[in-house]
């Protein structure tokens, strides 16, 4: 009789290690966090919700996270840095893009108008009358800032010496994140369109005083 041939061996599996385990299921109520924050608001979000969504008992939330507050700022946090490398690799792309800045300033407006970073928005307003939520996002938005102001400046190095450069920057993200909200009322008010339109002829202009053409391709 012809002999069978043995079946390769499944590899096993790597054993994980207990921090690893706890760095995924960590990972898992982030995840679970936003989501529950973009479908109901925050609002509507618990905790029994979020830990059902991560697979987790609703115990194992308060093993990595202190209060309901850090939890969601600890999920705006985690979210931030995907949607700034999505910007980035966006962005990347425009390489033949003339106006630099009017395509950075767009692709920002688009970025915005995302729903997890819409959601994330929500936490902002929610602050104003939370101060456990206020303290927990002063925390966290610190250091974001200094993120997004140190990669405008390998963005636009050629503008990054400019005395009023971070000021400019810190502006151009207040007034998208506020138009944001105000598109919430109003989504297809003509206003919107002009506001970004002024908001990019105000960063040319602050850029280039002292230039003969504006800031272009580098």
């Amino acid at each position: 009789m012809p002999q069978r041939k043995a079946r390769p061996e499944t590899p096993a599996r790597p054993h994980r290690t207990q921090q690893e385990r706890r760095e995924e299921t960590r990972r898992r109520l982030l995840d679970a966090t936003i989501t529950v924050l973009v479908e109901q608001g925050y609002a509507r979000l618990t905790t029994v919700e979020v830990a059902k969504r991560a697979g987790v008992s609703q115990g194992a939330i308060f093993t990595h996270f202190d209060t309901k507050a850090d939890l969601l700022c600890a999920a705006v946090a985690h979210l931030f840095p995907r949607l700034i490398q999505d910007y980035l690799a966006g962005f990347g792309g425009m390489s033949s893009v003339r106006d630099r800045i009017s395509a950075a300033i767009q692709m920002l407006w688009s970025v915005f108008q995302r729903p997890e970073l819409q959601a994330a928005i929500e936490l902002y307003v929610a602050a104003r009358t939370d101060p456990e939520l206020q303290a927990a996002l002063a925390a966290m938005e610190g250091p974001h800032r200094e993120n997004l102001v140190r990669v405008a400046r390998e963005l636009f190095p050629e503008a990054a010496s400019h005395p009023d450069f971070e000021a400019v920057i810190e502006l151009v993200i207040d007034a998208v994140q506020g138009g944001t909200i105000a598109r919430v009322a109003r989504p297809d008010h003509p206003a919107l369109e002009r506001m970004v339109k002024v908001l990019t002829r105000f960063v040319h202009r602050s850029f280039t005083r002292g230039r003969n053409r504006p800031l272009q391709r580098a």
